[in-house]
C-alpha cells in the first residue's frame, strides 16, 4: 500500500464546513468502491469522487487500499479542494465544485455549440482524409482495371 504519487489542488480557503463534507464524500466513495467491485465514482455535496482498484485485487484488499488512500489524501492534502493519491494497487480522486459538479455531458454541449475548436478542427481533417483516401483507392483501382484491359 505504498504511495506512488500524490497531487493535491490549492487549499481552500472558505472552510465552513469544507473538512465534513470532503471527508463525507470520501466515506462514500469508501464504500461504493467495495459495492462497484473495485471501481466507483459520485457526486456528494459538492464533490466529485472517483475511486479504483486494480483489477486483480479483491474487494476487501481494495476497500482497505481505498480505505489508506483517503487517510493519506486526508493527511497530505489537508484543505486541498483536489487530491489525487496513487497507492501501489489502488487510486483515488476528488475534486471540490462550490457551484456544482459539471455535468456529464457537457463536452457533448460544447462540440455543438462551437466552443471546442480543436475537436471541430480533428474531425473536419478526418473527413478530408478518409475522402482522399478513397479518392487514392478509386485512382487505383482505375489504372489496375485499365492494366488489365491491355493485355
Amino acid at each position: 500500500m505504498q504511495m506512488l504519487y500524490k497531487t493535491c489542488g490549492v487549499t481552500n480557503v472558505a472552510g465552513s464546513g469544507f473538512g465534513e463534507r470532503r471527508d463525507g464524500a470520501l466515506s462514500v466513495m469508501e464504500n461504493g468502491v467495495i459495492s462497484g467491485h473495485g471501481f466507483y465514482t459520485t457526486s456528494y455535496q459538492a464533490f466529485y469522487v472517483l475511486g479504483q482498484c486494480e483489477g486483480d485485487v479483491g474487494d476487501s484488499d481494495c476497500g482497505q487500499c481505498v480505505k489508506n488512500a483517503v487517510q493519506k489524501a486526508q493527511v497530505e492534502c489537508g484543505n486541498s479542494i483536489s487530491g489525487e493519491i496513487f497507492l501501489h494497487k489502488c487510486f483515488i480522486s476528488y475534486g471540490y465544485y462550490p457551484n456544482g459538479v459539471p455535468s456529464r455531458d457537457s463536452s457533448y454541449s460544447s462540440f455543438s455549440s462551437g466552443k471546442n475548436p480543436g475537436k471541430t478542427a480533428a474531425i473536419i481533417l478526418g473527413g478530408i482524409a478518409g475522402v482522399a483516401f478513397l479518392v487514392i483507392f478509386l485512382l487505383f483501382a482505375r489504372s489496375l482495371r485499365k492494366k488489365h484491359n491491355d493485355y
